[in-house]
């Protein structure tokens, strides 16, 4: 045998080897079926395969399929750099890359309030992943499993204390509950750390001791109404507590986990002062000192308490009585007629009916009998409309802009070293550019003189400047700028008297209105047959009592709720109610129904209804 081989025989052992090696292959990727190999050898596919957890790409030739991967969590797949949430198209110069996403062995959480730390155990160890094996095929799903001979990461104590130092959680720190929790886990949130809320304080309450609303304001006896026994209207005697103050409580401080002082909301206090004839002790208790109603008038910061004495009218309120104007309660036993006014710095109530008349009080009004085409305001409301107050006001206002008109001329005639009396330049300066003013003096002298009893004292300097002011010659000689300053205070404090006498809590009262308006910055209650062609407006509710009362061709305007009866029908005008939180009907027969922003008409009938935000949107 040579011991040397030629070149040729290489050459063909060489392709032998070829041979044998892709025949090998061949068997071992299996039938054409399952590794996509065409038998002939023309067409083979891709594949792709996990072994000793390395992933390994054949590329297809002659136009095979190509391989694609997708992952199973928890492994997050990664091809040239980007993530992968879809199945994707790989090729053996793709650079894939993968990890596991698994919860860290434990959490730490803060309550919203920050009162409490709470420590949740996942796992105790964590092991070492490695991806699963798999046989070649074209599409693979790359998952991965844990290797529990392994350890990466074992749960202990000094890591857990190292994160709650760094989350700078101190206060009340339970480091038994968490090697406890360490040891034993229960794998769901325990408490390890605790703060103390704040303790809300109280704020001051005032109790009192009488009733504010009207009930029952006249007492029928036999069906007639007992004129002598009106005490039903809330009344003390002198001597009598009408309300305690209870002070406020402050609250106390708390702390979060983190050592953080977390303060109470704070109290509010809530002032009280009496006026004459009301006595506040040291102790915030309320006596009266009066024999009268007890009333609480609103002040901007402050509670006013005051005891009304009543100005009785035992019949009629008509031509021969005048208009009343009363800084207190005013009782009328009869009717009040035609063309009428009525002023109250307290209370209306009225035995008869009110005809075509306009009654104001800054307290409630109660009308026994009917109203028909009148005005009735009260609270607020009453306020605004009370002819004192709104006189009082204008003629201020324009006081005040005369009063610097006659400064600027009186300037400019010293320039020229000239003299004018201060009288005589503030009737030029009335004459040329406000002459409105005369007509505002006449209508609130007209008011003044309408006043009753004690009133009119109280009354007396405001009524001399305005009598002043229709005398221009002797207007002239008297009046300076001292004077014009201490007009302008009198006329303030009849606006004010007027303002600080609006009651905090008012009522409309009444049995059965047409053709009027009611306005009450409190509730309007309808006793008995209801309203026809009238407008309403409460800030409070409107609500009708009787079943078969009606609301009929009306507009109603309620700052929370309108429960209504019979709504609509047969006038011939549109009925509106709009409410800002609910209106109740339990008839309907057409109209328009608005809560809030929300409005829907009414065509057909509807019964027992109740419209608030939900169902009006839906109808809308």
């Amino acid at each position: 045998m040579s011991d040397f081989i030629s070149e040729q025989e290489i050459l063909k052992l060489l392709k032998k080897l070829d041979h044998d090696s892709q025949e090998s292959e061949s068997e071992r990727m299996g039938s054409s079926s399952v590794a996509g190999i065409n038998i002939e050898g023309q067409i083979k596919d891709g594949y792709i395969k996990v072994e000793q957890g390395k992933i390994i790409i054949g590329n297809p030739s002659n136009g095979g399929k190509i391989p694609t991967i997708e992952a199973q969590s928890p492994v997050i797949l990664f091809i040239d750099g980007q993530e992968i949430n879809r199945r994707m198209k790989v090729s053996s110069e793709s650079v894939i890359e993968w990890k596991i996403e698994e919860m860290p062995l434990f959490e730490i959480e803060i309550s919203d309030d920050k009162l409490t730390a709470y420590l949740t155990v996942h796992r105790p160890k964590r092991h070492a992943w490695v991806l699963s094996d798999n046989t070649s095929t074209l599409d693979l799903t790359l998952t991965a499993e844990e290797d529990s001979t392994i350890y990466l990461e074992t749960l202990n104590l000094q890591e857990i204390l190292a994160v709650v130092e760094n989350m700078n959680i101190k206060m009340n720190l339970d480091v038994t509950i968490i090697q406890t929790e360490i040891i034993q886990p229960t794998y769901r949130p325990v408490t390890i750390a605790r703060g103390k809320a704040p303790v809300p304080g109280q704020d001051a309450r005032l109790n009192m001791f009488f009733s504010e609303n009207i009930e029952n304001i006249f007492t029928e006896v036999r069906g007639f109404v007992d004129f002598k026994n009106h005490m039903n209207i809330p009344s003390v005697k002198s001597g009598d507590v009408i309300a305690k103050k209870t002070p406020p409580v402050e609250g106390q401080m708390g702390y979060d986990v983190f050592g953080n002082l977390l303060l109470p909301d704070p109290v509010h206090d809530i002032r009280i002062a009496g006026k004459g004839n009301v006595e506040i002790t040291p102790d915030d208790i309320v006596i009266a000192r009066k024999e009268g109603r007890p009333r609480v008038v609103t002040g901007n910061k402050i509670k006013y308490f005051d005891i009304n004495t009543a100005f009785i009218v035992p019949g009629n309120v008509d031509l021969q009585t005048g208009n009343i104007v009363f800084a207190g309660d005013v009782i009328v036993y009869g009717d009040v007629m035609d063309n009428m006014i009525i002023e109250s710095l307290g209370n209306i109530y009225i035995s008869g009916s009110v005809y075509n008349s306009t009654l104001t009080a800054t307290g409630s009004i109660a009308v026994k009998g009917n109203v028909i085409g009148s005005n009735l305001y009260s609270g607020y409301f009453g306020m605004l409309y009370n002819r004192l107050y709104n006189g009082s006001k204008q003629l201020m206002d324009y006081l005040e802009k005369m009063a610097e008109s006659v400064k600027l001329l009186l300037n400019e005639i010293s320039k020229k070293k000239l003299l004018v009396r201060y009288g005589q330049a503030l009737l030029l300066v009335t004459e040329s550019k406000y002459q409105q003013v005369w007509e505002v003096v006449k209508e609130l002298l007209g008011v003044i003189s309408s006043l009753q009893t004690y009133n009119k004292d109280a009354m007396q300097q405001l009524k001399d400047y305005l009598e002043l002011f229709l005398l221009p010659t002797k207007l002239v000689e008297v009046m300076t700028a001292p004077r014009m300053e201490d007009f302008i205070r009198v006329l303030k404090e009849a606006f004010m008297r007027v303002a600080l006498s609006q009651e905090s809590q008012v009522q409309i009262n009444i049995n059965q209105a047409q053709n009027s308006t009611l306005k009450s910055n409190g509730d309007i209650l309808i006793r008995r047959e209801g309203v026809i062609q009238c407008d309403l407006y409460s800030a409070g509710n409107i609500v009708f009592f009787l079943d078969n009362s009606v609301c009929r061709g009306s507009k109603l305007e309620a700052g929370d709720t309108i429960s209504a009866m019979y709504v609509g029908g047969f006038t011939g005008v549109g009925t509106s109610l709009k409410a800002i939180n609910k209106v109740i009907v339990k008839k309907m027969f057409e109209g328009r129904v608005t809560v809030d922003r929300y409005s829907t008409d009414i065509f057909e009938p509807v019964e027992e209804m109740t419209f608030d935000h939900n169902s009006i949107k839906r109808l809308a």
